[in-house]
């Protein structure tokens, strides 16, 4: 497997004030979706798709509990 960049999966970079701005301040918020945004990359990128998924859907779990 080939080394990606970041900026090659679309993946924008953020500095400490733009994280705490995320989600109404939620800075764990903004981690989650940075991670989901790295993931939903390499799903495109990468063919290990089960194993994406199981990273999404755990994803999609945590944020749903830490704004529900």
């Amino acid at each position: 497997m080939k080394n990606l960049e970041l900026k090659e999966l679309g993946v924008q970079e953020m500095n400490a004030a733009e994280m705490t701005n995320v989600n109404g301040g939620s800075v764990i918020g903004g981690i989650i979706n940075a991670v989901q945004a790295l993931v939903d990359g390499l799903q495109a990128n990468v063919n290990l798709d089960g194993i994406i998924q199981d990273f999404k859907t755990f994803f999609t779990t945590l944020k749903g509990l830490l704004h529900g």
